[in-house]
């Protein structure tokens, strides 16, 4: 049994601190220039969006409850249309862990190891990041546990239209 099950409160924590621990390590902006594939914009991921809107034409995937009432077209162009309001408050590129799941968090007994599938890693806006973790915790948990996880991860206020912007572009983006 992962080890989420046995101790939910913990493991919501170790997952906001091992990705807050993430967050804070330091990229150079040269760094981005060098490594232009490493960089997660909002125009790749609106990109990918319409890719992957496109390619469910031929084999559709259901959509989470709270995305169910509209089209994956109409979806795919309010991605499209809020890009720009995240754009207009550029966020400092973080390093991204990427897949920031409950059943990515390793342990060695009680002892927290950190996550162990690194291949999706960017530099990107923390909120891409957060929105994963924060869709992972409300497929397994509900909502009830969301305010503790941004406030063990140190965002008392988290920006609600970032979140909102990055929990649909996790949603319409096919996992790479």
């Amino acid at each position: 049994e992962p080890e989420y099950r046995f101790d939910a409160e913990r493991t919501i924590g170790s997952l906001a601190s091992s990705l807050a621990s993430v967050h804070r390590f330091p990229v150079q902006p040269a760094s981005l220039l060098a490594e232009p594939d490493l960089l997660l914009t909002t125009d790749f991921l609106v990109e990918l969006a319409l890719r992957s809107t496109e390619a469910e034409q031929a084999h559709p995937k259901e959509l989470s409850p709270a995305y169910r009432h509209m089209s994956r077209v109409r979806l795919t162009q309010i991605l499209q249309d809020g890009a720009g309001a995240i754009e207009q408050k550029p966020a400092e590129p973080v390093l991204l862990q990427g897949a920031p799941r409950l059943s990515n968090l390793r342990f060695s007994g009680q002892d927290l190891i950190g996550f162990e599938d690194w291949t999706q890693a960017a530099i990107g806006d923390a909120y891409f990041d957060l929105a994963r973790a924060a869709q992972d915790l409300l497929n397994t948990f509900g909502p009830q546990p969301i305010q503790a996880f941004f406030g063990e991860y140190g965002l008392q206020n988290p920006d609600p239209v970032r979140l909102d912007w990055y929990l649909l572009a996790a949603e319409l983006c096919a996992e790479p």
